[in-house]
């Protein structure tokens, strides 16, 4: 990690993903650095309601973990941008936001929220670490 460091951190409000989030905050504080929090929501039934800070939430179960997660964040006092964006394809929507943005790791979760899906389907923590354009921290 260098000074300045950019760290994305794909949350979905699990214990996993909570830890990755404090891990991130910690390297932030030590590096200067900011934290990108990506929420990826995957059922495109669900109309959006609400803007939060420029954030769309699109339910009230998202809207409380966005909240909570933004709590820790003032209260660390790290330079942050929260992130919830619409996609069935998680790791690819990780993927993308770590390339476009030019972060330097990628913090997540070794589970998540995803359950039957995830098994049958591969981790989404396995494909980003296959994938990555950068160092990924894989929290358990």
């Amino acid at each position: 990690m260098k000074e300045g460091s950019k760290i994305l951190v794909a949350y979905d409000g699990s214990e996993f993903s909570k830890r990755a989030l404090k891990e991130a905050v910690d390297l932030a504080k030590k590096f200067n650095g900011s934290v990108t929090l990506l929420h990826v929501f995957w059922d495109p039934t669900v109309p959006t309601v609400k803007k939060l800070e420029g954030t769309e939430i699109r339910d009230q179960p998202t809207l409380k973990l966005i909240a909570d997660a933004e709590k820790l964040l003032k209260g660390e006092k790290v330079n942050y941008e929260m992130r919830s964006e619409r996609s069935d394809d998680a790791p690819y929507v990780i993927l993308k936001t770590a390339r476009d943005d030019g972060c330097d790791a990628i913090a997540m979760g070794s589970r998540g929220m995803g359950g039957a899906k995830a098994w049958i389907l591969g981790s989404v923590s396995s494909r980003v670490v296959a994938e990555s354009p950068c160092p990924v921290i894989v929290v358990k």
